[in-house]
C-alpha cells in the first residue's frame, strides 16, 4: 500500500515524522496519518513527500508503466545475447 512506501520513503531519506512535518508546513499528526492510510495526502502533499524523500510518486503508488521504449530494449538485449 502507498502509505507503507510513504513511511519507508522516509525513514530511508532519514527523516522523523516532525522534521517532514516541520518542512512541508503540516503536523506530524498527519504525516502519521499519510503512513498509517488514515488520511489521504493530496497531491501537492505527495509531491513534497517525494521531492523530499527523492522518490517517484510512481513508486509510492506503486505504479508500473510499460513504455514502447522498454520492449524496445529488451529486444535489443535478445539480438546481443
Amino acid at each position: 500500500m502507498y502509505y507503507e512506501k510513504l513511511k519507508t520513503a522516509r525513514k530511508k531519506a532519514g527523516y522523523s515524522q516532525e522534521q517532514v512535518a516541520d518542512i512541508i508546513n503540516t503536523s506530524r499528526s498527519n504525516i502519521s496519518k499519510y503512513e498509517t492510510g488514515a488520511l489521504e495526502p493530496n497531491l501537492e502533499t505527495l509531491k513534497k513527500l517525494c521531492e523530499l524523500y527523492n522518490v517517484s510518486a510512481n513508486y509510492i503508488l506503486d505504479i508500473n508503466i510499460k513504455t514502447p521504449n522498454d520492449e524496445n530494449q529488451k529486444a535489443d538485449t535478445k539480438e546481443r545475447a
